[in-house]
């Protein structure tokens, strides 16, 4: 769909497949950052350049925080097979139910 906004001071016209929601909570993000910028009396063009490396750093720093949550429940996952295997090799069937 279509739709029109206004961020950061600007009125656009984007395609997007958010709900309203969404993009309202995204919208209300950056229109709040932008704003916090405000009292280094910056031109709008270095307001927004400050907000993306705000962002993208916040991005990286989810990726960052995803591969290790990744890696600590490969070595979980890992673990949990290695006692599995512990207890199935400790734990004689009784002959009577063979």
């Amino acid at each position: 769909r279509s739709i029109s906004i206004n961020v950061a001071k600007e009125r656009l016209q984007i395609r997007t497949d958010l709900s309203d929601a969404d993009l309202k909570e995204i919208v209300d993000y950056i229109d709040e950052r932008y704003a916090s910028y405000g009292k280094y009396n910056l031109e709008a063009g270095k307001r927004m350049a400050l907000l993306a490396l705000e962002m993208a750093q916040q991005l990286f720093e989810a990726k960052r925080r995803l591969h290790q949550a990744k890696v600590y429940k490969e070595q979980m996952d890992q673990s949990i097979k290695d006692i599995s295997s512990m207890l199935d090799e400790g734990i004689d069937t009784p002959k009577s139910w063979e």
